[in-house]
């Protein structure tokens, strides 16, 4: 199952009932969402995948675990 601009709209506590539900039913899910939204799906997640388009032109499709994704977030921080 495909969820495109997930949870961009809806509250956080409605995107986690839906994961929670999917969670149960054991879809396997693509989740596409705002980078601001990546804290709601983070717990239902093994792996993201980052998509960068500088100027427009050719995309650039970065994929990192959940392990990964956490560690470099704390390196930043």
């Amino acid at each position: 199952m495909v969820i495109d601009e997930a949870f961009g709209r809806g509250s956080d506590e409605s995107a986690q009932y839906g994961l929670r539900l999917f969670e149960q039913l054991n879809l396997q899910l693509l989740i596409v969402t705002p980078l601001q939204k990546i804290h709601i799906i983070e717990p239902f997640v093994s792996s993201v995948g980052f998509v960068h388009n500088e100027e427009g032109r050719a995309s650039k499709l970065r994929n990192l675990s959940i392990e990964e994704y956490r560690a470099e977030k704390a390196r930043m921080s």
